[in-house]
């Protein structure tokens, strides 16, 4: 039955495709009208899949439906499919996250019942999208990787695909940048294995947006151009808008207007093309107008100033009386009435910092500015001005450090690569040598088949002992190069770019300006901060004592876990490194803990015990399977650590279980 009827929509749609939309509608209704229990949940999940997928229509209430009578009938799977249909729904077409949220916690114990992976993965995604858009984004980040686990079980790779390309989303939102671009790389590399050309499209697209947020513009346009033309030909209308849009800001931070509007009424031109204008038009005519005014081409100003307040006439919504906001603001502005600019300006840099949107409240404080430098009031234009210039320093703060993680990581990750390859070559030539010995052997000698089968037990386990071996002591390479290139780079940091801060802040303090004195002593303090973060000086000046000591009081001070410690002073019974791969590990220890244990007390003590010295970490947390994470190809961490442990000739000890906490002991010979 269900064949025939996806049988009769394609014979509606392909023979009706004027009327297809309410003629199928009506078929279905009238099916659902004359049907009972499960059959008539069978005709109702058509009809959420038909609305939803095929037409324009608003298919909130159909879903609601069938979601509600699949929950009656405890059909789970049904129920929770068109609940992650209604929340990709409330999500991305009516801008209501919370809702989609509250529907998914009113159904949550249900949901949790359900037995099929696949539906559970593209729920869950959907569940990671609504946090995303509230801007709680670890949240967001625990879900997608839990759509992952899903998807995987499942053997869906459309949907890891696209968990992996949120989730490099919405790190790009936390500032990870370097991640971001690896996942975003990682997802263009599933959907080419699938040949879904539509979201290699939105993977580009997002790595285009990834790097026009750190500056790197030339980067942007090449992934942009290249997808755009992907676009076009599959007529992805909705995705030329974001591309358009996207290359509009990027035309405005570079100064360039007149490529800004260009892109802007390509943006809106698309729009008009596709199924979702009425939710990109209050957008792309907000822009247009103050585009427009921003050139003092006012007449066009006010014409789609006009086309923004007629397309939301009557709603509601936040968002249109914000884009409305900002619109006027700039319309006033280029018409001289400075009062009404002042007005709509000040409300317009409330509502975004209330936001915490930094870049949108560095161009309210600007325009503030200059409305008060238009009304010769200097010391209210002054203050927003110093504003401005403060918040567009800090950005351009963290672009620069961003830019650097990000080739920093390139180089790792190259340097890595290259380091594998070579060592698999050898492993290879081992292999083959070997192979090419046992056959000689085999030929020439049958006669004392038993004898030599001895004899290549022998060699095939000292060939694994040595592949072992080989692969260890790259492992443990591979770390010291890095400790190599940390020290490296802190010690660049702090004796070139360093040293001229310094003098920079000297020179500051002799001009009697307290916010460039302020900037620039700040500025020092974040590199110290990094340089720190590279490579730990205070080993070398403090001693491992006092080091992790400090560590531990400065993670005490800025998380909410109490610590109790219990250090004596070895700081003559280590080598340079043993100590530094004691700090690395505590100091790992510690990173996770923060990062993932949500532990309320944690204890650390490290005491001489004979020839030994025992270094062990408890904390209260989660806590979690070690051996599953062990086993897990993505747990770097975890291995990392037992490497280090072996560097020095330790033994490690992780004890772990599910709400149980943790604990680790390291035992370091003296």
């Amino acid at each position: 039955m269900k064949h025939l009827l996806l049988l009769l929509l394609c014979l509606f749609y392909i023979a009706l495709p004027a009327q297809e939309n309410e003629q199928v509608i009506k078929a279905l209704k009238q099916h659902i009208n004359t049907s009972e229990n499960g059959k008539k949940l069978k005709w109702m999940d058509s009809l959420s899949n038909y609305v939803y997928f095929d037409t324009n229509r608003n298919p909130d209430s159909i879903l609601a439906e069938t979601i509600d009578f699949a929950v009656q009938l405890d059909s789970l799977n049904i129920a929770m499919y068109q609940l992650s249909n209604r929340m990709d729904f409330l999500n991305n077409n009516e801008g209501k996250p919370e809702k989609a949220l509250r529907e998914y916690k009113r159904l949550s114990q249900k949901a949790a019942l359900l037995q099929n992976k696949g539906t559970k993965a593209k729920l869950f995604l959907n569940i990671g999208d609504s946090y995303y858009y509230i801007k709680e984004y670890e949240t967001a980040v625990k879900y997608y990787d839990t759509t992952q686990v899903f998807a995987k079980q499942a053997n869906e790779e459309r949907l890891l695909g696209l968990a992996k390309m949120y989730k490099a989303g919405t790190q790009s939102q936390m500032g990870h940048f370097a991640e971001s671009s690896q996942g975003l790389q990682e997802s263009i590399k599933i959907f080419k294995r699938l040949k879904d050309t539509f979201n290699i499209i939105s993977a580009k697209n997002s790595l285009s947006i990834l790097y026009s947020q750190n500056g790197f513009y030339e980067e942007a346009q090449k992934e942009r151009d290249e997808a755009i033309a992907f676009a076009k030909a599959i007529k992805s209308y909705s995705q030329l808008i974001s591309f358009y849009a996207n290359a509009a800001t990027d035309a405005k931070k570079q100064n360039k207007p007149k490529r800004r509007i260009e892109n802007l009424l390509l943006a809106k031109k698309a729009s008009d093309s596709s199924m979702h204008a009425s939710f990109y038009n209050p957008i792309l005519l907000s822009h247009l107008s103050i585009a427009y005014a921003q050139q003092d081409s006012i007449t066009l100003a006010e014409t789609y100033l006009k086309k923004l307040e007629k397309t939301i006439a009557g709603t509601q919504n936040q968002r249109n009386k914000e884009l409305h906001i900002e619109a006027l603001k700039d319309y006033w502005f280029a018409k001289k009435n400075y009062k009404k600019a002042l007005q709509y300006g000040k409300e317009h840099l409330t509502i975004n910092r209330n936001s915490s949107n930094f870049e949108n409240i560095m161009t309210a404080e600007k325009f503030l500015a200059d409305v008060y430098e238009a009304q010769n009031n200097d010391a209210q234009a002054y203050r927003h001005f110093k504003a401005y210039e403060n918040i567009k320093d800090s950005i351009s703060n963290v672009q620069k450090a961003k830019g650097l993680s990000y080739y920093q990581t390139l180089y790792e990750t190259e340097k890595r690569d290259s380091k594998i390859e070579a060592q698999q070559k050898d492993i290879a030539l081992l292999d083959a040598e070997n192979r090419l010995k046992n056959h000689w052997m085999l030929f020439g000698s049958l006669g004392m088949l038993g004898a030599f089968a001895g004899v290549l037990l022998y060699r095939s386990r000292t060939a694994a002992k040595k592949r072992q071996k080989l692969q260890e002591r790259f492992s443990q390479d591979l770390i010291k190069a890095q400790e190599d290139e940390r020290t490296r780079v802190a010690r660049e940091l702090h004796d070139s770019v360093g040293q001229k801060l310094m003098l920079l802040t000297k020179k500051t303090k002799n001009t009697g300006d307290a916010a460039m004195e302020s900037l620039a002593g700040n500025t020092l303090e974040e590199l110290r901060s990094i340089s720190r973060g590279l490579h730990p000086a205070s080993l070398e000046k403090l001693g491992v004592t006092k080091a992790i000591e400090t560590m531990i009081n400065e993670v005490d001070a800025n998380t909410n876990i109490f610590f109790t410690n219990e250090i004596e002073n070895i700081d003559g019974d280590l080598t340079p490194d043993q100590a530094l791969h004691l700090y690395r590990i505590v100091q790992e220890v510690l990173n996770n803990m923060v990062k993932h244990a949500e532990a309320k007390a944690a204890s650390v003590s490290i005491h001489k015990k004979g020839k030994t010295i025992e270094a062990f970490i408890k904390d209260n947390g989660n806590g979690f399977e070690y051996s599953e994470k062990l086993n897990n190809g993505e747990s770097l961490g975890m291995k990392t650590l037992l490497e280090r442990a072996k560097i020095i000739h330790s033994k490690l000890t992780i004890q772990s279980a599910h709400l149980k906490g943790t604990s680790v002991l390291l035992e370091i010979p003296t």
